[in-house]
């Protein structure tokens, strides 16, 4: 699917509403068409595969509601403004079907002279990347994906295939690799002690054998598999051989799927890496080595941190009616990426000071 492609034209940007959707949690902003921010919100995840249709398309709704009902930003919360265009950027969304179940939960909340539109949750990275130059982004968190594209040619991914087929240099593949190599070392088949002793001490277990327990009952958790990248990592940088194989390993096959998207693509000089992956530097340095080793010529690679939801306002105000690029896009972006980062900061304390007051209830 070219969800690049599949954005619509915005006739109308006055009232723009974006989301970022994920498997743990969303977020919506709204603003303004020269980036005053009018509000903010964070909700419950919307990935329909791990969450069900019907709580994804509930959960979407419910946090572009709350951002337009937001303390946060310049609206008041008692007169939200009318929305005039929405773009969900959204985990699990592969389908045009993915997509209208999402648009659905979008609908309850929007007035239906909005437009709307629901693509992939990558999508937003690309735009972040180069400001929607030819570009390409990794994301690389608890599972991975790679989306590469130009306006021209459009957006195609890579990967992106979840845990069972896919997920390759992810979190999870670093996760499940760590928990192998324990049952490895207990058949007395692998040396990684090191390895072994952090898996069983984060599962706060003495015998493998009950690793089985921990891992497959009442089911498969994927966050709580990825966890156990934290030990891998941290030991492939005290120079653990082991650790640094898996690393090795796993950042080889992230830098083959992204050498893929730069054959075919041909010129695309800047690659965005995104997610919690990339805040271990042993896997930055694997990884940029693996694909050095894999094209003629590396992109330049950059970290530009969260900013998916910036890149899919980007994205919206380029698809308004006579949207182009130039210094009135780069200023509303810009101020929609300030306010939105203090918004972001003053949610976090107000959840922090919350949080603490609840604890000192108890």
């Amino acid at each position: 699917m070219d969800w690049l492609h599949a954005v619509p034209e915005y006739l109308d940007v006055s009232t723009v509403v974006v989301v970022d959707g994920g498997g743990t949690r969303s977020r919506a902003a709204v603003a303004r068409g020269d980036g005053e921010l009018l509000g903010y919100a964070e909700g419950g995840p919307t990935n329909s595969r791990s969450s069900g249709d019907a709580e994804a398309a509930t959960n979407v709704g419910a946090v572009i509601d709350a951002a337009l009902h937001s303390s946060h930003g310049s609206a008041p919360a008692d007169q939200p403004p009318e929305v005039t265009a929405v773009l969900v950027t959204s985990a699990s969304v592969d389908t045009p079907a993915h997509a209208e179940v999402l648009a659905a939960g979008v609908r309850r909340v929007v007035p239906g002279s909005a437009t709307i539109a629901v693509v992939a949750d990558t999508l937003g990275c690309w735009a972040a990347t180069a400001d929607l130059a030819p570009a390409v982004a990794v994301i690389a968190g608890t599972g991975s994906a790679v989306l590469a594209g130009t306006l021209e040619q459009g957006s195609r991914r890579y990967g992106g295939w979840d845990y069972v087929l896919g997920d390759e240099g992810s979190g999870y593949a670093l996760g499940r690799a760590g928990l192998r190599e324990t049952l490895f070392v207990a058949e007395g088949s692998s040396g990684a002690t090191a390895i072994a002793e952090a898996v069983k001490q984060r599962l706060g277990i003495d015998e493998t054998d009950e690793l089985f327990d921990e891992v497959y009952k009442p089911e498969v958790d994927k966050a709580r598999v990825a966890s156990f990248a934290t030990d891998v990592l941290d030991l492939a940088a005290k120079d653990d051989p082991d650790a640094r194989r898996i690393v090795a390993e796993q950042a080889g096959l992230l830098a083959d799927t992204v050498a893929a998207a730069l054959r075919d693509f041909g010129d695309l000089g800047t690659l965005g890496c995104f997610g919690g992956i990339w805040n271990a530097q042993v896997y930055r340095e694997a990884f940029a080595a693996a694909l050095a080793a894999r094209v003629d010529h590396p992109p330049t690679l950059v970290h530009p941190g969260d900013t998916a939801m910036v890149g899919t306002f980007r994205i919206v105000l380029r698809h308004h009616t006579g949207g182009a690029a130039g210094p009135t896009e780069d200023a509303a972006v810009d101020r929609f990426a300030g306010e939105l980062s203090a918004a972001k900061e003053e949610a976090k304390a107000m959840a922090a000071a919350s949080a603490g007051n609840g604890a000192g209830n108890r």
